[in-house]
């Protein structure tokens, strides 16, 4: 009896068909997962989706269309060009000078990632899935010292997701006026504002007083050289005026009269001058600083020779006891009041240094800003020395303010020269830029000088051009220093020889 496993195969009765073979549609391949003319081997290891092979035939043909990718019989979404959507801290941050919007959009991205991440009651950055247990904690619990800076970057890390609202100013000047003659020289100081609410100007060898109270301007003087440089004296009676032939002017402003001219020793342009009580510290084009005293005959008692560029910026701290000199040889001295040689030498800049601003209520808090090849804001600890930050703006920096706001804390406005001619408001504890004004002058803005209440910026530049921007909404109360008061009431008896 034959059994039907023993029984030869039946043939077909059309000869053109047989059951020993089946010959498929699909044309064999070399590197197919599953050969079906050769049963014995069994490749089902692959996926039928070979993702990097097709996102290697885009990159090298693109002709390579999406007809070559509907052979297969489900759609995989490649993962080379998705993200994976982690809820990441690794956030890249807009620099500092990009535009208020930028850093808005930024911190608004943060604070979705950090609320996703809270209401999933996970840390921004933390694993989800992980196939390992976590490792054992420590038993012994360390405590960092409250005031290392460890806990004071974890701080500044935490405030930057804070709500950041714009900040609005108008790019309205409140007020132009016209400045023929102005001397387009970014080394010179032509404009300062008394506490007593007056503007001086010098125009080519003329000295202007304009009140701003009142509107009214009036011509005082027209030297016999080129005035290089204009400052008040801390209680607004006095106005200094140095000039190119290295000497200095001290007017009486109340009486528009002349009271003595110091001459320096170097006999070239005084760029720069700070007051302090009744010293005068001057500045000249040959890195000396002139230590003068306006009450005596021989007003010289210093010169300080630690600059080899010329002074471009000088500025006493509030309290007197420092002051602070920037020069064209790129460097930012930081002197004691009582000692001719620096307690710091900065060299961090990498252009002249013009823009000096100490904080009014943080003594020890100095800004220093950089020209066109430096374009920098460096953040000075002047009782350590220690460069506390900086901030990077773009642009030439002229001048520097300190002012405040309800939704940044202290503030910073820098005016600008190349390239764009603004004037920019920074967050000094965000450090970004909050608000700005894009092209205030049709040229660079040589100087610029905030008002007595703190509220408005008188800037000029080399378009001829003296404009007013309301940069501070808050307005500050002018309380004067017991020093101040009492130089104010000893004015007309301290004897100008």
């Amino acid at each position: 009896m034959t059994s039907v496993f023993d029984s030869p195969p039946r043939l077909s009765s059309n000869p053109s068909r047989t059951n020993l073979s089946y010959q498929s549609p699909i044309r064999e391949k070399s590197n197919s997962t599953l050969s079906l003319t050769s049963p014995t081997r069994l490749n089902v290891v692959h996926s039928d989706w070979d993702n990097s092979t097709i996102h290697n035939n885009l990159k090298k043909n693109p002709s390579f269309t999406s007809n070559n990718l509907t052979k297969t019989d489900r759609f995989i979404p490649s993962r080379y060009s998705s993200s994976n959507n982690r809820v990441s801290q690794n956030d890249s941050l807009p620099p500092p000078n990009a535009s208020p919007s930028a850093h808005i959009k930024a911190r608004s991205q943060i604070i979705y990632k950090q609320s996703v991440a809270d209401a999933c009651g996970l840390e921004v950055g933390q694993r989800i899935l992980q196939y390992q247990p976590l490792p054992p904690q420590s038993k012994h619990c360390v405590q960092l010292n409250q005031n290392s800076q460890f806990n004071k970057n974890s701080r500044s890390v935490k405030s930057t997701i804070d709500p950041i609202r714009s900040r609005k100013i108008s790019s309205n000047p409140e007020r132009v006026l016209d400045a023929p003659g102005f001397i387009d020289d970014f080394y010179l100081n032509l404009i300062t504002w008394s506490s007593d609410n007056y503007l001086a100007i010098a125009l080519d060898n003329s000295c202007y007083i304009w009140n701003a109270s009142s509107g009214e301007v009036a011509l005082l003087t027209e030297c016999d050289f080129g005035i290089s440089s204009v400052r008040w004296s801390e209680d607004s009676s006095y106005l200094s005026i140095g000039k190119d032939d290295g000497s200095i002017e001290i007017w009486d402003i109340e009486t528009s009269s002349k009271l003595r001219t110091m001459k320096t020793q170097a006999g070239i342009r005084i760029g720069a001058q700070s007051w302090s009580n009744h010293l005068v510290s001057a500045g000249a084009k040959s890195g000396e600083i002139f230590i003068n005293d306006v009450r005596i005959k021989n007003h010289i008692t210093d010169v300080l020779k630690n600059h080899v560029g010329e002074i471009c910026g000088l500025e006493y701290r509030k309290d007197g006891s420092q002051f602070a000199s920037g020069s064209n040889d790129n460097t930012v001295c930081i002197w004691d009041s009582r000692s001719s040689i620096p307690q710091f030498t900065k060299t961090t800049h990498t252009a002249a240094v013009k823009a000096l601003a100490w904080h009014p209520e943080m003594n020890s808090l100095l800004a220093t800003g950089g020209g066109s090849s430096d374009k920098q804001i460096h953040f000075w600890n002047t009782t350590t020395g220690a460069r506390v930050n900086t901030i990077y703006t773009g642009s030439q920096i002229s001048s520097l303010h300190w002012g405040s706001s309800t939704s940044f804390g202290n503030e910073i406005v820098a005016t600008g020269g190349y390239p764009n001619n603004c004037i920019s408001v920074y967050s000094y504890d965000y450090k970004i830029k909050v608000a700005e004004i894009e092209n205030a002058h049709d040229s660079r803005i040589i100087s610029g000088n905030i008002s007595p209440d703190g509220s408005i910026l008188a800037t000029v530049g080399g378009d001829e051009n003296l404009k007013f921007f309301k940069v501070f909404n808050n307005t500050k109360k002018l309380e004067q220093s017991s020093t101040i008061a009492n130089g104010k009431n000893m004015s007309k008896i301290m004897t100008i020889r």
